[in-house]
């Protein structure tokens, strides 16, 4: 009969233990990759001088990490007629499943004021269409992805020259 070194039995343990922690490191999310994020338009306000202020909502939809925005650089249509170009650099941080804003004011496109005023008290399709550049965490280098967003604002009861 054959009689096993006693030995062996904690170096079996000792081995298992190394593949499992190798394999739970696996899981700490460093490999974990940000989801495609998007940008829409939260409200228009129609200035007294003419501008536009867009405030302008970013949402991380990455389940597991925050993402920081650096740029938007999107050309903005009202009924798809030009309304005006956004560019803003926020520096926002937004956490993983969350959202926040900032405002961009610009001058609008000529065509984009007339579809405004032509919608009167009635929705506005709007797009926006550019790029956004964002990073993974609050240090991630910054990364371009395409934006594409589509939807309807509509204006503020009793409130003039709003447009949500």
């Amino acid at each position: 009969m054959t009689r096993r070194s006693s030995r062996s039995a904690p170096r079996a343990r000792v081995s298992i233990l190394a593949c499992a922690a190798l394999l739970l490191a696996g899981c700490t999310g460093l490999g974990t990759k940000l989801q495609p994020p998007t940008a829409s338009i939260q409200q228009l306000a129609v200035n007294s001088d003419g501008t536009w202020a867009a405030i302008v909502r970013f949402q991380n939809y990455s389940y597991d990490t925050g993402m920081h925005v650096y740029s938007i650089d999107a050309n903005l249509t009202l009924d798809d007629k030009p309304a005006g170009h956004i560019t803003l650099s926020p520096a926002l941080d937004i956490p993983a499943m969350d959202a926040d804003i900032a405002t961009a004011t610009f001058t609008p496109d000529t065509a984009g004021a007339a579809a405004l005023a032509a919608a009167k008290r009635n929705a506005v399709q709007y797009e926006l269409k550019g790029s956004l550049s964002v990073g993974k965490g609050t240090t991630g280098s910054a990364q371009s992805f395409k934006l594409d967003g589509k939807g309807y604002m509509s204006p503020v009861p009793g409130v003039s020259n709003i447009w949500r």
